[in-house]
């Protein structure tokens, strides 16, 4: 139990020998998840992309598959997360393909309008001033540019205390569809849409700026 809670722990900001071994855990825990997501998210060939709060890197790792000629930038503020990222994607950052930085989602270091879409798998958790940040990045979009949020922990009203355990360790709240879908509306989104797969608590939201 001790192992578990050092490292749960570690999912906010990676540090250490535990947080390593969290990066690993995500990368392979959120395999499937972000793949189902991504399938709600067509990429066009050329496009640049932001991945926010980008972990090990995996993610980053798949949008680079798809952009073809495109460029790919990932953004995390754990600096083991970064260097973790960095590893896994030197080649498509040798060639490149990709960039990531340190940086928080609520200061993102980029101009206005640059990205065709963003994605933030399993983040939003943690995001610090979640209408604020949704703001940011809507700053970095460009108009008609997208935004996937994917998460694994769907708030169920028929099984309230579900997450309790989790959301108390982290301090963090699971989401339910209507609310991450409000959320994006007050932040100025449109055309949201709402997945949640079959069988799981699986949800991802998509949105565009205007």
């Amino acid at each position: 139990m001790k192992k578990y809670h050092k490292l749960t722990e570690n999912a906010v900001k990676p540090e250490g020998f535990w947080g390593k071994l969290m990066i690993r855990s995500m990368n392979r825990g959120h395999h499937e998840l972000t793949d189902w997501a991504l399938e709600h998210f067509p990429i066009e060939s050329g496009s640049v992309l932001l991945d926010v709060g980008c972990g090990g890197g995996r993610t980053v790792e798949k949008l680079c598959q798809k952009v073809g000629s495109g460029k790919v930038y990932g953004i995390d503020y754990s600096e083991l997360c970064v260097e973790k990222a960095r590893k896994l994607n030197h080649k498509n950052i040798l060639c490149n393909k990709a960039v990531i930085t340190q940086a928080s989602v609520s200061a993102l270091p980029f101009e206005a309008e640059k990205f065709d879409g963003v994605t933030a798998v399993e983040t939003y958790y943690f995001w610090p001033d979640k209408l604020g940040d949704l703001r940011e990045i809507a700053r970095t979009l460009k108009s008609g540019g997208r935004l996937l949020l994917v998460f694994e922990m769907l708030a169920d009203e028929n099984d309230p205390d579900r997450w309790t355990a989790v959301e108390k360790r982290l301090n963090i709240k699971a989401v339910s569809r209507k609310e991450i879908a409000t959320m994006l509306e007050r932040a100025g989104y449109q055309n949201i849409r709402t997945h949640v797969k079959s069988g799981t608590t699986w949800l991802c939201a998509i949105a565009e700026k205007e």
